[in-house]
């Protein structure tokens, strides 16, 4: 999650906020995972996924 904060570009609004940036789920894997950071996979993704590994091992 991060913080991004905004401010109203018009000089007589001032209006100045924080908003928040969060990472829902994974669309599409990583090359380079990194074992220590936890995102949920889409269903989609997953399957994805699922089906390279198979056709991974059955080329090997």
């Amino acid at each position: 999650m991060k913080e991004i904060t905004y401010q109203c570009q018009n000089v007589e609004c001032g209006h100045t906020f924080v908003a928040t940036l969060e990472v829902s789920r994974t669309v599409s894997m990583s090359a380079m995972p990194n074992p220590e950071v936890r995102i949920p996979i889409s269903s989609r993704a997953f399957l994805a996924a699922k089906n390279q590994m198979t056709l991974d091992l059955a080329t090997v």
